[in-house]
């Protein structure tokens, strides 16, 4: 057997570690260096789409990282996929389980699949975060709970649609097997549930017809009190949407004991990370949908926004709007942004940098008004990642305050 490792990424540099395990032949080569098709494997890296002309070339499949890696062992999966909230929940997950089994949260979050294979075999439950990069190219892929949060517009410059994006998202829904469980938010209005062989479970925040729901601070499973959220996060609904999604791994797993160790769960890093008074860094917002939750949490907001283009409007409901008080637009998408905010009135101003907007926003901000960095778009016009722009506006704001 002989496999192609299209692209050189950190998932694909986890393929060639488990490929090697397994003994079995494989190449890693970008796309323009690769001059034959004879092979009996194409494993894609997340990143390329699967509608450029060199895959019509090859007469074998063309799958992805995580659908080589099911193949190879078949382990315990546990998949979280969805526009927003993935890395929040696979952390989640990971925490709350880890009390009793072994597991290891990995995919999308940062540190491959097939990684997680090489270096922790065995484990009880791999604990994966997907994209819907990865998603497009499964063929069997199989998990024991998939999990879908959310869907919101995003990756149309990958997918091309929504409608390409959306079912990219429910690909694996398809497959699950009987046993398997599907667990899914009751919002989405893309999921047709009876369409499906699996086990399933509902959430909501808005549906007391869901299998789990929230009234207040109580969650409920069937109308039987199983949870009491904590009031500050009471009034942040994608924040209880997650405890909820975890609480139904619980149930499905016949765990609910450990849902004492959500309380302890400290939160994602730059997912609307307090870092001081009135100081908030969410720079792992890079869609409108994450920037909006964002919003509705505060009020009196100066908005720091902006990143990559990829062609996507802005849409932000009322409310969320109505929390802005002034923003600060940078990067590709800047007029973008003022022309948004424009048409409602709300005072926008644009610059080049981040390091220029931050200064404005908060040499401009008055006390009891919240400081926002939520950039609404992907880092990478200016950026690798929304990492390195997380700490770059932690390292301006810890500037900021030595000088004062």
């Amino acid at each position: 057997m002989k496999v192609l490792l299209l692209g050189n990424g950190i998932a694909t540099r986890g393929c060639k570690r488990l490929l090697d395990k397994h003994l079995i032949n494989n190449e890693i080569l970008e796309i323009e260096d690769v001059k034959e098709y004879d092979y009996d494997l194409v494993v894609k890296s997340p990143g390329i789409p699967l509608d450029i002309e060199i895959f019509s070339n090859f007469k074998c499949e063309i799958i992805s990282d995580i659908e080589l890696g099911y193949r190879l062992v078949k382990p315990r999966i546990i998949a979280v996929t969805g526009s927003n909230g993935k890395t929040t929940v696979v952390s989640l997950l990971q925490h709350v389980l880890s009390k009793k089994y072994k597991t290891i949260a990995c995919g999308n979050i940062g540190y491959s699949f097939c990684d997680a294979l090489v270096d922790y075999p065995k484990y009880d439950y791999y604990i994966l975060e997907c994209s819907s990069y990865q998603l497009e190219a499964i063929k069997s892929f199989n998990p024991e709970i998939f999990i879908l949060l959310n869907i919101s517009l995003c990756h149309i410059d990958h997918h091309k649609s929504l409608n390409n994006y959306v079912n990219a998202k429910l690909k694996t829904v398809s497959i699950l097997g009987r046993n398997c469980v599907f667990i899914y938010n009751d919002k989405i209005p893309y999921v047709k549930a009876d369409n499906y062989d699996c086990k399933k479970i509902s959430f909501s925040d808005l549906k007391t017809s869901s299998s789990v729901y929230r009234l207040k601070n109580r969650v409920y499973f069937r109308n039987e009190l199983i949870y009491k959220i904590d009031s500050n996060r009471s009034k942040m609904s994608y924040k209880c949407e997650n405890i909820m999604a975890v609480l139904s791994v619980l149930y499905a797993l016949n765990e609910l004991k450990l849902k004492k160790y959500i309380k302890e769960f400290k939160g994602v890093q730059f997912r609307l990370e307090k870092i001081d008074k009135e100081v908030y860094n969410d720079a792992k917002s890079t869609n409108c949908e994450s920037t909006r939750v964002a919003l509705t949490a505060l009020n009196n907001v100066h908005l720091i926004c902006g990143g990559y283009d990829r062609g996507i409007p802005i849409i932000l409901d009322s409310l969320s709007i109505s929390h802005v008080k002034h923003v600060y637009a940078y990067g590709e998408t800047s007029k973008l942004i003022k022309d948004f905010f424009d048409e409602y009135d709300i005072p926008c101003n644009i610059f080049i940098t981040l390091d220029e907007a931050f200064l404005s926003a908060v040499m401009n901000k008055k006390k009891r008004e919240n400081l926002l960095y939520s950039p609404m778009f992907a880092s990478l016009d200016q950026y690798s990642s929304y990492i390195e722009r997380g700490m770059e506006f932690n390292e301006l704001h810890n500037d900021y305050k030595r000088k004062l």
